[in-house]
């Protein structure tokens, strides 16, 4: 894994086999909450997010007859399920002024971590795997930069940091030119 663990949860009863789900209701912290695009920066606020996630194995469980003879089985589900919500603070520049402005980030998660990834769909559960559990910071990274505002704007009539250079509005120009090259298609007629 390129990153390091941002966000691990504790998954020990998933693994084991005792528990098929576990609820979440936390925060993260995750350090690398932002975007830089000259010199702009959007981000997350502080890298905040306010967690409500439920934690499912997926998969078929080992019968308890089978357990002894299928230790890997019951140390390492077939996948696991994330769903739930994330919530947070987003702070973005205006595309046109450049003033920051801030709103709600609310990002509805249903991902999921299997052995055997399909890429650009699900997420490797081996590589999310640390000591201590699962590292959910890149997943979550992820979703919640996908909710930042792709064209932010302050206020839709906003003009700008300089709007005689550099209007916003459609041209006032009343003589529209015409490339002649595109006159043959005024003689087209569609009669039925």
């Amino acid at each position: 894994m390129t990153r390091g663990a941002q966000f691990v949860v504790d998954t020990a009863g998933l693994f084991s086999g005792a528990e098929q789900r576990l609820v979440l209701r936390t925060e993260a912290k995750l350090a690398d909450m932002e975007l830089s695009d000259s010199g702009l920066r959007s981000t997350v606020v502080d890298g905040r997010l306010r967690l409500d996630l439920v934690l499912e194995r997926t998969g078929s469980a080992p019968d308890a007859d089978d357990a002894s003879a299928h230790d890997s089985r019951r140390t390492e589900p077939d996948g696991v399920l994330v769903s739930g919500t994330a919530r947070g603070r987003w702070s973005v520049p205006c595309r046109r002024c450049s003033e920051p402005m801030q709103g709600d980030l609310a990002a509805e998660i249903q991902e999921l971590f299997e052995v055997a990834p399909t890429e650009g769909e699900t997420w490797a559960l081996r590589e999310a795997l640390q000591e201590d559990g699962i590292d959910l910071g890149p997943m979550l990274r992820e979703v919640a930069l996908v909710c930042l505002p792709l064209a932010p704007l302050c206020r839709t009539e906003c003009e700008g940091p300089a709007p005689d250079r550099f209007p916003t509005g459609p041209p006032v120009d009343e003589d529209p030119r015409v490339d002649p090259r595109w006159s043959v298609l005024d003689e087209l007629t569609f009669d039925a």
